[in-house]
C-alpha cells in the first residue's frame, strides 16, 4: 500500500495555509518505511506512522512526505530504498525491525541517508549514511547505572564502593535487561551481583534474607511489573531500588500495580511522564487510546520525524528536548542517536517524576 502525502495534503493536515506557490521540486522529500498489514509488527508501525505525521503537522513544513509498507526483509528494504532514491527521495525514516536494521548496516548502509527506528545489536560504528534511534530499555539500563556511578545519583553518596544488586526475570528481554545492569557496572569498575527472580512463596523469602545479609548500593530491578511487584515486599527498605521502563504500564491504576511499586525509581520517557511539559504538549495525544508500549512508539515516530528534519538541514552534531527523553546526535556516537531519559518514583500509587537524570 502506498499513501503520499503531497505538499497540499501536508501543508493543510498541519492547519497551516497553503503552499502551492512553492516549487515543489525545491522542497526536502522524506520516504518513512514501515512494515506492512503482512507484518506482525504492523500495530507498532501504525503508532510510529501517526506519531511521524503528527510532528510533521505540528511543524507546519512544506514537506512532501511518502509513506510506504514493506515485508522488513532485507531484500525488501533494500529494493524500497533504492526505489526512494531512484525518485530524488532525500532521506530514508526506517525500517522498524532490528533484523532489518541490522542487515541494512551489515550491507555498508543505502544510496541515501536513512533514520533506522530501532538500535542494532551490538556497538559496532553505522556507516556514514545511517543513524539509529531507538528505545531500548539496555540503553535505560545503562543509564541507570550511569546515573548512580558518574551522574547525579552519585552526588554525596557515601556508599558508592558498595556492590549492585541486579535481580532478573526469566523472560528473554528480562535476561537482557539484566545482562546489560551487569555490562555497566563493570565497564564503570563497580561490582555487581545477580540474583534470579523467582516469584515462588518461598524462593522469594530465600532472596529477601540474601539481600538482607550483606549492604548494597542499589539493588536493580530486570522485570515486569508483575514481577517487580511480587518481589518489592522482600527488598531491604534501606537500599535505594531502582528499574527501566519495563515496571510503568499505564493501566496500574486499574490493576492496582501501582502501589505495590512504593518507593521503586525507575525512568520512562517524557511523554509518559511530564505531559504538561512545553516540548510534550506541543503534540497531539493518539486519536485512539494505546497501551504505554504504543504510547512509546507513537512518541518515537514525533522524535523521529524532528531528528529527520534537523539532519535534512545538513546538521551534524545537535541536540532535540524530544518527548521520548533529552536527544544527542554527534559524530562520537558513531551512528546511534542518544537518548537520555526521565526518573520518577512510585509515590502513593502514582508515578512522580524526579529531576535527577537530565
Amino acid at each position: 500500500m502506498l499513501t503520499l502525502f503531497g505538499l497540499a495534503a501536508a501543508t493543510l493536515s498541519a492547519g497551516a495555509q497553503p503552499t502551492a506557490n512553492v516549487p515543489a521540486e525545491t522542497l526536502p522529500s522524506i520516504v518513512l518505511l514501515l512494515p506492512g498489514p503482512a507484518t506482525p509488527f504492523v500495530r507498532a508501525a501504525e503508532a510510529v506512522r501517526a506519531g511521524f505525521f503528527a510532528a510533521h503537522a505540528a511543524a507546519g513544513a512544506p514537506m512532501a512526505i511518502e509513506s510506504r509498507d514493506t515485508d522488513e526483509t532485507p531484500a525488501a528494504v533494500a529494493a524500497a530504498i533504492e526505489a526512494a532514491a531512484a525518485r530524488g527521495v532525500r532521506l530514508v525514516v526506517g525500517p522498524l525491525s532490528r533484523d532489518a536494521v541490522d542487515a541494512l548496516a551489515r550491507a555498508g548502509g543505502a544510496l541515501l541517508p536513512v533514520l533506522a527506528l530501532n538500535a542494532p545489536a551490538g556497538d559496532a560504528a553505522l556507516p556514514p549514511s545511517m543513524l539509529a534511534v531507538g528505545l531500548r530499555v539496555e540503553d535505560e539500563a545503562r543509564s541507570i547505572v550511569h546515573a548512580l556511578v558518574r551522574g547525579p545519583l552519585a552526588t554525596g553518596v557515601s556508599s558508592e564502593n558498595l556492590p549492585l544488586a541486579v535481580i532478573a526475570g526469566r523472560g528473554g528481554l528480562e535476561r537482557r535487561v539484566g545482562a546489560a545492569f551487569l555490562a555497566a557496572a563493570r565497564d564503570y569498575g563497580r561490582r555487581a551481583e545477580s540474583f534470579e527472580l523467582s516469584i515462588r512463596q518461598e524462593r522469594l523469602a530465600e532472596l529477601g534474607k540474601r539481600l538482607a545479609a550483606q549492604p548494597w548500593r542499589a539493588i536493580l530491578l530486570a522485570l515486569d511489573a508483575g514481577e517487580a511487584a511480587a518481589v518489592r515486599p522482600w527488598l531491604p527498605q534501606e537500599v535505594t531500588v531502582l528499574a527501566t521502563s519495563r515496571v510503568h504500564l499505564l493501566e496500574q491504576s486499574q490493576v492496582g500495580l501501582a502501589q505495590e511499586l512504593e518507593g521503586i525509581a525507575f525512568v520512562d520517557m517524557p511523554w509518559l511522564l511530564e505531559p504538561d511539559h512545553p516540548a510534550v504538549a506541543a503534540y497531539p495525544r493518539p486519536v485512539t487510546p494505546y497501551s504505554a508500549e504504543l504510547e512509546r512508539l507513537y512518541a518515537l515516530g514525533i522524535d523521529a520525524y524532528r531528528i529527520a528534519a534537523e539532519w535534512l538541514k545538513g546538521k551534524q552534531r545537535f541536540e532535540i528536548d524530544g518527548v521520548t527523553g533529552r536527544l544527542r546526535v554527534d559524530p562520537a556516537l558513531v551512528g546511534r542517536v542518544e537518548r537520555l531519559p526521565t526518573m520518577a518514583v512510585f509515590v502513593d500509587g502514582k508515578a512522580e517524576r524526579r529531576d535527577v537524570m537530565r
